[in-house]
């Protein structure tokens, strides 16, 4: 534990709940935070949260961010910042409509960061921050300038048509195989995320589902081929390609390197799907095995020695 517990900031607060009632001067209620149309999903996301108001905020003097983030940090040595964007902007969709009807609204980020910046070093807190997804251009840098960790997840790390290698992710930065947004190393194999969604009616047309299903099936022989390159897949004959995956981040320039324990277990699915609220039990989803699988099993053993033989950071 030389980091400590690593928690999770997320992005705001349900529109209905004991938060938003408590600062109506803050939080507006007749909208809701989400994303775009994008390639991860061509309907947009609505993630059923209330923004923060810019300027409500600068005139309370940034009361609530600072409580916000120096409650999260009191007990934690690394924080997630949920959609970190959101401190330079973040896409409002008008409350009851459809993703595709938002906008982006601008946010006061050098104002922002200064906070997250004056707790990090009053709690000896490390912030990791969530870039993933639309991301505006030069942001990373100025995350960088500032110390913030980059969150970088395997199936996007990606410089034409191929896959990374371990030295290109950048120092500072945490390396992951995949989120609970995303498919499992087992689900990105297998296809199963892809089959989530068609069943959840996430795609817009046919087309689209068969692209994606195409793209699929050409990154996982990307991937193969990234972990032949790297020594970890020899002659059609493999360690476990979730050891293989995790031996090639752990080689990485990153300077935190983080497991799931539903790829630990091998779960074929994600635990939160996009999109979804009613339609799935996100978040409720257990494990599949014992917590002593994890202690007892010679493959979680086995994965944890080799990950310390081979981890560029020991």
């Amino acid at each position: 534990m030389t980091t400590g517990i690593y928690c999770d900031l997320s992005a705001s607060v349900a529109p209905d709940g004991a938060d938003a009632w408590a600062r109506q001067d803050v939080i507006v209620q007749a909208g809701r935070i989400g994303a775009p149309p994008d390639p991860f999903n061509s309907l947009g996301q609505d993630w059923g949260s209330a923004p923060l108001h810019p300027h409500d905020l600068r005139r309370s003097g940034y009361r609530h961010f600072i409580a916000v983030v120096r409650a999260n940090m009191r007990y934690a040595g690394a924080l997630r910042v949920d959609h970190v964007m959101g401190l330079q902007r973040m896409f409002w969709i008008p409350a009851g409509a459809f993703p595709e009807s938002g906008a982006y609204v601008k946010y006061p980020i050098e104002d922002l960061l200064g906070i997250l910046a004056l707790e990090s070093q009053r709690n000896r807190c490390v912030v990791i921050g969530e870039d993933l997804g639309t991301v505006p251009e030069g942001f990373r840098e100025r995350m960088s300038e500032a110390g913030v960790l980059s969150y970088r997840v395997l199936y996007f790390e990606k410089e034409g048509d191929r896959f990374k290698r371990p030295d290109e992710y950048p120092p500072l930065s945490l390396a992951s195989a995949s989120t609970h947004d995303l498919p499992t190393l087992r689900g990105f194999m297998e296809g199963n995320d892809l089959a989530l969604r068609f069943r959840h009616g996430l795609y817009r047309t046919e087309e689209a589902r068969r692209e994606e299903g195409d793209a699929r099936a050409h990154d996982r022989w990307l991937l193969l081929r990234a972990l032949e390159e790297e020594g970890l897949l020899q002659h059609g004959r493999s360690v476990e390609l979730i050891e293989a995956v995790h031996l090639y981040l752990a080689r990485s320039r990153a300077g935190l390197f983080m497991i799931q324990l539903d790829d630990l277990v091998g779960e074929p699915e994600q635990i939160n799907l996009p999109g979804t609220v009613f339609e799935r039990p996100n978040w409720r989803r257990k494990l599949s095995r014992e917590l002593d699988y994890l202690v007892e099993d010679t493959g979680p053993r086995a994965l944890a020695k080799a990950l310390k033989a081979n981890c560029r950071n020991g």
